[in-house]
């Protein structure tokens, strides 16, 4: 079954009508619409509202969507067709957004329930507004209100082949730009941490062809050995042997990346730095060999403490988590997460280490993993840093 399919299934099962989505994950996994990432201005004149707003009626198994006019020719570029526009902003006419955005999703509502009064409506509760619930109140007096995140979640718990596709684009992306790092940290230059982020945000657009969403972090230097995430980048210049870590997330097509690497700029790693990128590597490799379908996230945890044990460190984090249309996703690789891990799952595990403020070093390596029958396949291609 592709997203949808699994989305209708899920709901017949629960008993659930309609859902009403807000959450851009659950939006682009239903409708293959990618909510841009930041509304900007067009968020503000739009008074704070949904610009997205995705009606899901699973007995007819169609979807609708209520989107501010800012957003039509997006719509329109992605192929959908079902779809209805409030005017966020006119400059030549007196205009109530308000209004436009409650008519819009009433008459799609209306549209949905088809006269029904009493249905099972499934909202996102952490992300509904009071000005969508009345809306829904008003159309549906007699409906009763079950939580849909809870099925977004078990319809993207397991990816598709469209999603493992969408995921290892996303990772190609975060290549581009770990390769980037990899390259400037063997070619001696003038940058500060803002320069090489500049540079690696560059490398991942052009890879993707268009201006990507990119969030992370790049520390360089002392700081490295502090894990209080985000401490770079900042206007902090490189110097010759610094460590650093690059932590980044760019969002291809709706679909997320996380990778993370360490290098050592322009200079052989001295002794402590070897011995954390020694110990967070073996902590890799042990991890990614014991993913395999049948056994607990919780256990995988534990395989990967022994290695740090081994080495004569401490555990400080958890060490991963699953990805899909949103960055950390569910189950995650805890001590205490005894989900069973399954095919086609896509997984990012992310073993770290760092001195604390007694020494000057951090490390921490991550990639996504693809779950097969036969064990993890790595989605990114680039090279540790260190060797």
């Amino acid at each position: 079954m592709n997203g949808c399919e699994k989305v209708f299934h899920t709901m017949k099962e629960k008993g659930m009508d309609l859902a009403v989505l807000l959450d851009p994950a659950d939006i682009k996994y239903v409708s293959g619409f990618e909510v841009p990432f930041w509304p900007a201005w067009m968020g503000d004149i739009s008074n704070g509202l949904p610009m997205v707003t995705a009606i899901v009626d699973a007995k007819r198994e169609q979807i609708q969507l209520v989107a501010s006019d800012m957003y039509r020719n997006k719509i329109i570029r992605t192929g959908i067709t079902n779809a209805s526009y409030f005017r966020s902003f006119t400059h030549v006419e007196s205009n109530d957004v308000d209004d436009n955005y409650k008519r819009n999703l009433e008459c799609a509502l209306g549209e949905a329930a088809d006269g029904r009064k009493s249905l099972v409506v499934g909202i996102e509760e952490n992300y509904i507004p009071e000005c969508t619930m009345s809306v829904i109140r008003k159309v549906i007096p007699q409906c009763t209100f079950e939580n849909a995140t809870q099925v977004l979640k078990s319809a993207r718990y397991i990816k598709t082949i469209e999603d493992i596709r969408g995921l290892a684009e996303a990772a190609r992306v975060a290549d581009a730009a770990q390769e980037k790092l990899y390259e400037i940290s063997q070619n001696e230059g003038n940058y500060t941490e803002l320069d090489i982020w500049f540079e690696v945000q560059k490398a991942a657009s052009h890879a993707a062809g268009c201006l990507t969403p990119f969030v992370g972090e790049l520390v360089t230097g002392p700081n490295t050995g502090l894990s209080d995430y985000p401490l770079g980048p900042t206007s902090r210049k490189v110097e010759r042997g610094d460590i650093s870590i690059m932590d980044i997330s760019p969002r291809v097509n709706g679909y997320w990346a996380d990778c993370s690497n360490s290098v050592v700029f322009w200079s052989n790693p001295n002794e402590e730095q070897l011995r954390y990128f020694n110990a967070v590597r073996d902590a890799f490799e042990a991890g990614m060999e014991a993913i395999y379908p049948g056994r607990k996230f919780s256990e995988v945890n534990e395989i990967m403490k022994k290695v740090y044990e081994k080495h004569n460190m401490t555990f400080c984090s958890y060490q991963g988590h699953q990805i899909g249309c949103n960055v950390n996703e569910n189950p995650r690789f805890t001590f205490v997460d005894d989900s069973v891990i399954e095919e086609n799952m896509v997984v990012c595990i992310e073993p770290q280490m760092y001195t604390g403020k007694l020494g000057k070093t951090g490390v921490r390596l991550e990639r996504m993993l693809h779950v097969t029958a036969n064990g993890a396949v790595a989605l990114n291609k680039f090279p540790w840093g260190i060797h």
